[in-house]
């Protein structure tokens, strides 16, 4: 879906995200994400006029996005989008060079069975055969 920043730097994104937090994280190479967050405050009111607002869940029932943007990963990504492309690339080299005899037996494993989805396309053909000459 495209979208386009209005003249005073908006962007409406639909009444289903209204009221809703964003991280928002600009790349180098012009992109921007937009992060759904949640708040939690850091110090909680203890009154009893404060108590129905107070936020009732732990902060580490909060996640950030899906859940698997720890913030170690979060780090993680923003060094890999710092790289240049020279730098992915001589990391690509050197992950596929530590990991050469893995690729090889994988490679000759494939050979020999075929991969997961041409087993299960040749698996469902014979299952719908079976079931066509069962019925006849």
């Amino acid at each position: 879906m495209l979208k386009e920043v209005g003249a005073s730097g908006q962007i409406s994104l639909g009444k289903k995200y209204a009221g809703q937090l964003f991280d928002v994280v600009f790349y180098p190479d012009g992109r921007v994400e937009l992060v759904p967050m949640k708040a939690v405050p850091a110090i909680q009111d203890t009154t009893a006029a404060a108590a129905p607002a107070r936020v009732q869940e732990e902060p580490g029932a909060y996640r950030v996005g899906d859940g698997w943007l720890t913030p170690e990963r979060l780090a993680a990504r923003k060094a890999a989008q710092e790289r240049s492309p020279q730098e992915t690339e001589r990391l690509a080299r050197q992950w596929a060079s530590e990991n050469q005899g893995v690729i090889d037996s994988m490679n000759q494993h494939y050979e020999a069975v075929g991969s997961m989805g041409r087993r299960m396309y040749e698996w469902r053909k014979k299952q719908a055969a079976a079931n066509h000459t069962s019925s006849h």
